[in-house]
């Protein structure tokens, strides 16, 4: 059974994160970010390390750095929900299809997903060993259960079977439908096997369309080559990527911007994404339930963490058709910082529910 423990754990930790944790460590004199006021504190003092757009849908706006582009994170998956929930409501795809877990399996590279593959697995009652490899490949689930996956874990191998199985064309004109342009749908796998395995990652610096290349490449080499999965599981860490390796392997990750990411939760929230929005809707009102403020009837979210960045999309709405959005990207927090993310998503709700809570939040982003 799917629990709100399950649920809210994966959205607040929206982890495409490392197998480890260990990349930077509180001091005493940092905001404490346990508290609500704690990361009002925390945006004040980092207004320059910070990209948000909010909305309230009541007329009340603010940003800052909103088109400063910023590692994503799994924040990125609302676009292969959004595509996927298109070709379920085009016809395109049976949401109803038994798939084989070896397929999905396959898009694992045994680590670095913060074990959300393997949570997933559990929650479908799964047998799988302790990298997340179901024992019996044959087993069948239905299709829906990837983009769940997806959303409630934050399952890096469901986005990329999805991505497989739709192409990134789809992905691109469902993002476009919402009027996110050109997201970055890289290979997660890819990125982690880039670094387990260094030498098939392109040199430092080099271009983000040589790294996505080279990163597609190396994935579906994984896929489809048992000889090269087994290279790889060899390679597996016995031990934490140096911090400074952590942050050289983020820093090339896929970016976007806040507004980017405002755009498409903007449309998924008021209703205008058509075909589709019903049913992305549907799973990202899931993790949040318990947490609506007042009179509202749903919270949508999907966030999302790599080492030193932490990234929120979020939506409140209401009867009547009013919506409030938030997007936020986080470049400079700290292991414990990801950890205490749900007082910032508290902070969030607050503000698109309440004048004065927005009122506070407009003043720490200056």
């Amino acid at each position: 059974m799917l629990t709100r423990r399950h649920l809210l754990a994966g959205a607040a930790a929206g982890s495409a994160a490392l197998l480890l944790p260990g990349t930077a460590s509180a001091t005493t004199t940092a905001p404490d970010t346990s508290t609500e006021q704690g990361w009002l504190d925390w945006i004040t003092a980092h207004r320059r390390d910070i990209s948000v757009l909010i909305d309230d849908g009541a007329g009340r706006r603010a940003a800052r750095n909103a088109d400063v582009r910023r590692v994503m994170a799994s924040s990125i998956k609302v676009v292969h929900l959004s595509a996927y929930a298109t070709a379920v409501a085009e016809g395109r795809l049976d949401p109803k299809e038994r798939i084989r877990v070896g397929d999905w399996d396959a898009h694992h590279p045994f680590v670095g997903d913060g074990r959300a593959h393997f949570q997933a697995l559990n929650w479908l009652g799964i047998p799988c060993d302790d990298y997340g490899i179901a024992k019996d490949p044959e087993l069948r689930v239905p299709l829906s259960r990837i983009p769940e996956a997806m959303i409630f874990f934050s399952d890096n191998a469901a986005t990329d079977y999805l991505r497989t199985r739709l192409g990134d064309p789809a992905l691109q004109f469902a993002a476009a439908r919402g009027g996110w342009f050109r997201p970055d749908t890289r290979s997660l796998g890819g990125e982690i096997l880039m670094l387990m395995m260094p030498e098939y990652a392109p040199p430092p610096g080099s271009p983000a369309a040589v790294r996505r290349a080279m990163g597609d490449a190396v994935a579906r080499r994984f896929v489809t080559d048992p000889a090269f999965r087994a290279e790889a599981f060899e390679r597996v860490p016995d031990k934490p990527w140096p911090p400074e390796a952590q942050w050289a392997w983020t820093k090339g990750h896929g970016q976007g911007s806040a507004s980017d990411l405002f755009a498409l939760h903007r449309s998924l929230a008021s209703g205008r994404y058509r075909p589709g929005g019903t049913q992305a809707r549907e799973l990202l009102a899931l993790p949040l339930s318990d947490r609506i403020p007042a009179g509202a009837s749903e919270v949508l979210f999907k966030g999302g963490n790599l080492p030193r960045s932490l990234t929120l999309g979020l939506s409140v709405r209401w009867p009547g058709g009013r919506s409030g959005t938030a997007a936020v990207l986080l470049t400079g927090v700290t292991d414990q910082d990801v950890a205490n993310a749900s007082p910032l998503i508290d902070v969030l709700i607050a503000a698109l529910a309440d004048p004065a809570r927005f009122a506070a939040l407009q003043r720490a982003l200056g």
